[in-house]
């Protein structure tokens, strides 16, 4: 039986010891449970005020640094030692606000560990999108990309505007989050933990790309198709459609190979999408997880944080469809495995 585990990550002072001491103390009675906290100065002191928050718990630190760089190793000796010990019914995972969390999820994925990875979640300050010492700082985005669940909290210090554009913020990522939650005091809904990010289930696409997605209210919504590696979903608006493909986050592609497909989106004509107005997409890669985007014909890739899994969604004009499998077989093509089962 594989241990649940999730990730509570957000920047310093956000409140994530705070928001841990609360779900322990509702944890289950009958149930043992472990954390693992991680400080970035040599004197740990959050492991100390958590281990008393609850019966039936272990608390493990890791101080002097960030388990997902300059202790690295000393996550995965913790995590072992932790579970040899004894398995708990579900662990969490304390990053130093000053750490990127991407790292210790790829060590969490890891089948020997016996760990199933939950929702990631991100604590946020909605103080802090006023301020470009946070708005600027690489770690903060970090973890907002990489979070299925953003959760703002101390919103009893914050005004409307600021929780207004926290909701703002949420609802315009890509890819879409799990859930947004507002709260203070680090309380929220202990469910949030049981959200699986994994690609089982029919992706949601138009609600969570307003920011960018040009689509009215839906008139018609295709069902969805799957198939062994990918999830494939149609949405229609007035004089707009989209599709959009979801990939286990185990499958990687060729990055190279997804840079080429995505410079000649419009101008092959063989794909049909000469009226594509958007393309967007999170991929597992050969050079790590990158974020191609696809707009006007100009096309960029960036590296981002996000691990739940691999992404893109299309958007074109007028009201007849393509044939979205030719581009998805296009598509399928870039897959290492694909290359490496020809040869």
């Amino acid at each position: 039986m594989r241990v649940p585990v999730n990730l509570i990550t957000g920047f310093l002072g956000v409140g994530k010891t705070t928001a841990i001491r609360h779900l322990l103390a509702g944890k289950p009675a009958d149930q043992y449970w472990a954390v693992l906290v991680n400080e970035f100065g040599e004197v740990g002191i959050d492991g100390a005020t958590l281990s008393a928050a609850a019966d039936g718990l272990q608390v493990v630190e890791v101080p002097g640094g960030c388990i997902c760089c300059t202790t690295s190793p000393m996550l995965r000796v913790n995590l072992v030692r932790l579970l040899r010990a004894r398995r708990p019914d579900r662990l969490l995972i304390e990053p130093s606000g000053l750490g990127h969390p991407a790292g210790i999820l790829d060590t969490l994925r890891d089948p020997q560990l016996g760990l199933a990875p939950k929702a990631t979640l991100t604590l946020v300050d909605p103080r802090h999108l006023d301020d470009p010492r946070y708005t600027n700082h690489e770690v903060w985005r970090d973890q907002i990309q990489l979070a299925d669940v953003l959760v703002a909290n101390k919103c009893d210090r914050a005004d409307a505007e600021q929780i207004d554009r926290f909701l703002r913020l949420a609802q315009h990522q890509f890819p879409p989050k799990l859930a947004c939650h507002t709260t203070s005091q680090g309380r929220f809904d202990r469910a949030l933990l049981d959200l699986d990010p994994a690609p089982g289930r029919a992706p949601e696409f138009v609600d969570a790309h307003a920011a960018w997605q040009p689509l009215l209210p839906r008139r018609k919504v295709q069902p969805e198709t799957s198939s062994d590696s990918a999830w494939r979903r149609e949405n229609r608006g007035i004089d707009n459609i989209s599709c959009g493909w979801v990939f286990a986050p185990d499958v990687r592609f060729d990055a190279e190979a997804l840079a080429q497909r995505f410079m000649t989106l419009a101008s092959d004509p063989t794909l049909g999408l000469q009226r594509l107005q958007r393309g967007k997409g999170v991929f597992h890669t050969d050079h790590g997880w990158l974020l191609f985007d696809w707009v006007g014909g100009e096309v960029s890739a960036v590296e981002i944080a996000y691990r739940r899994d691999s992404r893109v969604e299309l958007i074109i004009a007028g009201s007849t469809a393509p044939d979205w499998r030719v581009f998805e077989e296009t598509l399928l093509a870039c897959r290492i495995a694909d290359r490496t089962d020809a040869s």
